[in-house]
């Protein structure tokens, strides 16, 4: 939590610098988001492997934070970036309700997955795909590992066993979650690259 929490507070110093034009508040508003990330993040990863669950307590300490963060953006004077963060989060928990529907998704990764893309909405939209596309691409990766552990402990036991259904699904959360870091992670690279070029 305290290596999540310094990457938190590195992009949130930067952000200033990375976008001019959102106001003197757009650090603080960043990085309360950030930081509500951060604590509850060792948190649902554990759980969710374990359990297979988001407890809503931690995705709505996340969901909190944000909601701080979007306030201090209006209060800021930046009302457009709020709106923005309102609206995508919007449209991916109405595309995740769907997935849920459809089997594909547990609500507490539509909820998660929502107050994401709200935090990560306030850059670019590069960082939303980008974020998006990591996630199932870990998640799809995770499912290849576990299906082919799977396949091959059954035919080292029971080599006429390739009928039986595999276990419960893929922990979408620790996916969520490693991508979201991931693009934080590459928007503080990106940002510190940018600076360092500036001052030369």
């Amino acid at each position: 939590m305290a290596t999540l929490s310094a990457i938190a507070i590195t992009v949130a110093a930067a952000t200033p610098h990375a976008d001019p034009l959102a106001g003197a508040n757009a650090g603080a508003a960043t990085l309360v988001g950030f930081l509500g990330v951060a604590a509850v993040t060792p948190a649902l990863v554990r759980i969710d492997l374990a359990e297979r669950r988001l407890p809503n307590v931690l995705v709505g300490v996340a969901a909190g934070a944000w909601g701080v963060s979007t306030a201090l953006r209006v209060a800021g004077g930046d009302p457009a970036q709020a709106v923005t963060s309102l609206a995508l989060a919007l449209a991916a928990a109405v595309l995740g309700l769907l997935a849920a529907v459809a089997g594909g998704l547990g609500m507490g990764d539509v909820k998660l997955g929502a107050v994401l893309t709200g935090l990560l909405s306030t850059g670019d939209l590069t960082a939303l795909l980008q974020f998006w596309g990591l996630a199932g691409t870990l998640a799809i990766g995770v499912a290849g590992l576990r299906a082919f552990g799977t396949r091959s402990r059954r035919s080292r036991s029971h080599p006429a066993a390739d009928s039986v259904r595999p276990g419960r699904g893929v922990p979408f959360g620790p996916c969520l979650l490693a991508a979201f870091w991931c693009v934080v992670v590459g928007r503080s690279a990106g940002v510190g690259i940018e600076a360092v070029v500036t001052m030369l």
